[in-house]
């Protein structure tokens, strides 16, 4: 028997073996998430009364939202024609947070606002086989769009979500819509002022809400796998129930930082609005050249702390008031802040500019170079200004220049 023969043969008394199909946990899944297939996807739904309170802050306040206060939070010009009412709130859940092609997005929350609701769809992978219905459905949401909010989605869910669209040939076209990070806003606003600008962080510090047993997003990749290899469901709702929190808390902090970039000198909400965010917004504007708000907001804060003046207020208000051209207040703002604060540079060079250029004094414009160098000479000397040092060589061109110009002026008057 020939080689060929003897497989032949083994192949005709091997037992016949069939795959068995994967089972779709639909029967289970319906009563215990409260969902239902569409479209070949499993979607759950969930809906929240705009007008109720999640933490310290109602929903319904994105109905008085300015699209320019979202351009400048985002600090995205784009973002000025950011409808939120159409806008797509999303999050999702994956099995790892590497990132790459083996990193699956097995929940993906949607939320909306509709009516007097925010409404979140939920679409969940029972098996991997139904990524691509999944993709479709948010194919369609997108096309429905016309903009984007997220939490950290400009670098983790949206490539994510863009790679898996490629592997099945779909086209998701987030590049259209303006982007809106709650994440990279929120840094602005509050980094360094609270512990963390985690998602957890931002509800404890500016939300004033605390999760009750939530279940630790590092378990949730876990818990997807037990479902799919021994179908266990029992901790799925902990998950989505997660998922949701996750996409209304997103919501309620872009109306928290929208109310205090739009409105930073009133408490929306009831919430008290701090120095440090008032400063920051400030910074904000001013950074946009929105020179005149942030002059305001640098003036309130000059007005309520008189007695302990920072510096930087003082130094920022000037260069609103240089940007507005309103010279004269920028010179007096320098002058009050080297009698208050003498040892830094800029208020120096600031008023040497003004002597030099506005008035035409050379000589009195040399002389506050020379005070600025006589300062950092003695902040060295005592160990201190180090982050003044980067001023100096400005300064000795400075005095150089003027010197030489000084020079020039006196030749000419005696010579005619």
């Amino acid at each position: 028997m020939t080689l060929k023969e003897k497989l032949r043969e083994l192949e005709r008394v091997q037992p016949k073996t069939t795959t068995p199909k994967p089972q779709h946990k639909s029967v289970t899944l319906d009563g215990l998430l409260g969902g239902m297939e569409q479209d070949g996807c499993f979607v759950v739904e969930r809906r929240f009364a705009i007008h109720t309170e999640h933490g310290n802050v109602r929903l319904n306040g994105v109905q008085e939202i300015s699209p320019a206060a979202l351009a400048i939070a985002g600090k995205d010009e784009c973002l000025a024609t950011l409808d939120l009412s159409r806008a797509l709130f999303l999050d999702t859940e994956t099995t790892g947070l590497a990132g790459g092609t083996g990193t699956v997005a097995f929940l993906l929350g949607i939320g909306r606002f509709e009516g007097e609701e925010f409404v979140v769809r939920q679409y969940f992978l029972r098996q991997p086989y139904e990524e691509a219905a999944m993709l479709m459905r948010l194919q369609t949401d997108v096309n429905d769009s016309n903009g984007l909010v997220t939490f950290n989605g400009k670098t983790f869910d949206i490539p994510l979500l863009r790679t898996r669209a490629v592997l099945h040939r779909l086209n998701v076209d987030f590049e259209r819509l303006p982007h809106f990070d709650v994440l990279h806003a929120a840094r602005r606003l509050w980094k360094g002022q609270i512990d963390s600008c985690s998602l957890n962080g931002l509800e404890s510090s500016i939300l004033r809400l605390r999760r009750n047993q939530d279940i630790p997003g590092a378990l949730i990749p876990q818990i997807y796998f037990d479902f799919l290899r021994h179908g266990e469901a029992a901790q799925l709702p902990e998950v989505f129930a997660h998922n949701r929190q996750d996409i209304v808390s997103m919501a309620a902090l872009l109306v928290r930082i929208a109310q205090l970039v739009q409105h930073p000198l009133q408490n929306p909400n009831g919430a008290l609005i701090s120095p440090q965010e008032l400063r920051r917004v400030a910074w904000l504007y001013r950074q946009l050249g929105d020179f005149s708000a942030s002059a305001t907001l640098f003036e309130q804060l000059l007005q309520e702390s008189k007695t302990t003046p920072r510096l930087e207020d003082h130094l920022a208000l000037g260069l609103c008031y240089k940007g507005q051209r309103r010279y004269e207040e920028a010179n007096r703002i320098w002058r009050e802040t080297v009698e208050r604060l003498p040892f830094h540079p800029l208020p120096y060079i600031e008023l040497a500019k003004h002597c030099e250029h506005r008035n035409g004094e050379l000589q009195a414009a040399l002389e506050w170079v020379e005070r600025a160098l006589w300062n950092l000479q003695i902040s060295a000397e005592l160990g201190r200004g180090k982050d003044s040092l980067p001023y100096k060589n400005d300064l000795l061109h400075r005095q150089d220049r003027l010197r030489r110009k000084l020079k020039r002026a006196v030749f000419m008057d005696r010579h005619g």
